[in-house]
């Protein structure tokens, strides 16, 4: 009798992506290569260029859309030119001044597409992107703190650069209900693995999950939730945080008793001469109570060294993106892809030569 065997045949694994700005698209850099990736993107800028978009034309803020629209460009040196054509400032001109222009060609799309979310489709396979970026929500809503003394601060933009550090966030709400963008629940639902931050915790991460529809997502998809701490505290929303109070904040937010799967933490000592010029700026780095952080998730907490960056701290993308596949390899064989030990060589390689720079 002849025996044979059908090989299953090798598919990226989904990862879904949640948060905003700049430490997002950290993420997205890496992960791009090795995983079917798809960003889900706060909508609440209410400052700088997507502010102006936002107030004087009304569209929804294209920034942190723009942002991993950028990231998720492919590697050649047509992208590249893309890439900086997208993050040109202008410096002249009372209408131009402070405006990217690819926030200018986002808002462009949405109105010639009739709508954000065809505009946002329109751009990224105009631009041929290695991967989808959704916005979490297609309604225009602001981002409200409450403050410990009653204040109420309206608009992300003062809460993120208050100045009277004195007064800490008690919790934040939107201005009026919003709905979850239905792609985005699909996404969450199809995915293998959620992945949560990095970013600004209540201006960038947990104003995703005030919108009606993103909790109920996360709670009822069967993919490991993965929480990547930030790391240095921010003075105006994480002033004295540990680790496990980032952890802790977000898990409030989920709610439901619900826990996050992984936390990836920092625990390697960041340059002194970083801390010192990130002192400066009243950031000081997150301290790793692994105790603490362990009793907060469901299956473990990841700890190495995340730290890359001379003169601007970041995660080692590289490096995060190949913990981040690992957690995916050990699903591998309940789901319909096999893992490829190939890309997770190429990871580590990268990683090494991103610590050496």
């Amino acid at each position: 009798m002849r025996v044979t065997t059908q090989m299953i045949p090798y598919r990226k694994p989904k990862i879904v992506v949640i948060g905003g700005g700049s430490g997002v698209s950290t993420v997205l850099s890496e992960l791009k290569h090795v995983a079917d990736v798809t960003a889900v993107v706060s909508m609440m800028d209410s400052g700088g260029s997507s502010g102006r978009l936002r107030d004087r034309h009304g569209v929804l803020p294209p920034g942190d859309i723009l942002k991993c629209i950028s990231e998720l460009l492919p590697d050649d040196c047509s992208s590249q030119k893309w890439r900086d054509l997208l993050n040109y400032r202008f410096h002249k001109g009372d209408d131009l001044k402070g405006h990217s222009l690819g926030n200018l060609l986002l808002a462009a799309a949405y109105d010639w597409e009739g709508g954000t979310s065809f505009g946002i489709e329109s751009i990224s396979n105009l631009l041929n992107i290695q991967g989808h970026v959704l916005p979490v929500t297609l309604n225009d809503v602001d981002l409200i703190a409450k403050l410990n003394d009653g204040t109420d601060l309206y608009g992300e933009t003062f809460i993120d650069l208050r100045t009277n550090f004195e007064q800490k966030i008690e919790y934040i709400y939107l201005s009026r209900r919003a709905q979850v963008y239905k792609p985005v629940v699909r996404a969450i639902l199809e995915a293998d693995l959620i992945v949560i931050g990095p970013g600004s915790l209540f201006t960038s991460i947990l104003p995703n999950f005030l919108v009606e529809g993103l909790a109920e997502a996360l709670i009822q998809t069967t993919a490991p939730k993965t929480y990547v701490v930030n790391l240095v505290t921010d003075p105006s929303e994480t002033y004295g945080y540990k680790a496990s109070d980032f952890i802790r904040t977000i898990e409030e937010y989920l709610g439901n008793g619900t826990l996050i799967d992984y936390a990836v933490v920092n625990t390697e000592p960041i340059d002194e001469r970083l801390c010192r010029l990130y002192a400066t700026e009243h950031k000081f780095p997150v301290e790793p109570d692994l105790q603490a952080c362990q009793k907060l998730v469901s299956k473990k907490v990841i700890s190495g060294n995340f730290v890359r960056g001379k003169t601007i701290l970041r995660h080692n993308s590289a490096y995060l993106a190949e913990v981040l596949l690992n957690e995916c390899e050990q699903r591998a064989s309940k789901n319909s892809y096999t893992s490829n030990p190939n890309l997770t060589q190429e990871l580590v390689a990268s990683s090494l030569l991103e610590a050496a720079a």
